[in-house]
């Protein structure tokens, strides 16, 4: 018979982080924990993981897709997606971050537009700095190009993808950014892994922070925030290379 063993006394309960790595490790299933009832632990299937080199090679080929096929992304591979996002690391386990899938064209259109609106003022109020004699910062000049090219309808914030996540949590709790971050970089990668390109959408994050009318397209609670957003869908064009980076710049202290 397997005896039960309770790691934490109730005065103790304060020390857990809820990471599951108790239940986790156990070869005997000898332990329990009110958080991770029987079924939520799940054994691992070494016979279908990479090899190191596979994991390498296709973190050394990844690259931010901008040209999309015009074909929409099944929503079996979206939940695929989501779901291995949901298994990233997270302070606390908390799993804070929280998702917004859009495929609706018309709200992909109007995220661009109110994007797009947000740059447009941001770059009135640095020029008017500018002729009241204000300090102005060096990327005005990019950013009013920036714009111009966003006013000729040349979509350069989604990039014509069928499918942007947006990746959100309540702000209040430890890390959001860091939390939804980490998510993203595993839905990337498992995108990656079924056939989809993506690429950060950094220009509708910003656009997110700083004016809340994306926010409120998305439905959100006045107390959340977007920290990540990701275009994705299927590449209209596949890479044979990939290209070598800088040289990391390491200080090592033993």
């Amino acid at each position: 018979m397997q005896e039960v063993l309770y790691l934490y006394q109730d005065d103790n309960l304060q020390f857990c982080l809820l990471c599951g790595h108790c239940v986790a490790i156990c070869p005997n299933g000898a332990i329990t924990h009110d958080s991770f009832p029987p079924g939520s632990i799940v054994p691992v299937r070494r016979e279908v993981l990479p090899s190191a080199e596979q994991v390498i090679e296709m973190l050394r080929m990844r690259r931010s897709i901008r040209e999309f096929k015009d074909k929409p992304v099944e929503r079996d591979l979206i939940e695929r997606v989501i779901d291995m996002a949901r298994c990233a690391p997270s302070d606390h386990n908390r799993q804070s971050t929280e998702y917004v899938v859009v495929q609706d064209r018309s709200t992909l259109d109007k995220i661009i537009q109110l994007s797009s609106a947000y740059y447009d003022n941001l770059a009135k109020v640095f020029s008017n700095m500018a002729a009241q004699g204000g300090e102005t910062p060096d990327f005005l000049p990019e950013l009013e190009g920036f714009v111009d090219i966003l006013k000729t309808g040349e979509d350069l914030l989604l990039c014509g993808a069928p499918l942007f996540i947006a990746f959100h949590a309540e702000e209040s709790l430890g890390f959001p950014a860091e939390n939804a971050n980490i998510a993203l970089c595993y839905a990337m990668l498992t995108g990656m892994s079924l056939g989809l390109g993506s690429f950060y959408t950094g220009f509708v994050v910003m656009a997110c922070r700083n004016d809340r009318a994306i926010p409120q397209l998305l439905s959100l609670p006045d107390n959340h925030q977007v920290y990540g957003g990701l275009a994705m869908g299927y590449p209209r064009f596949k890479y044979k290379n990939w290209i070598q980076r800088k040289p990391p710049k390491v200080k090592w202290i033993v």
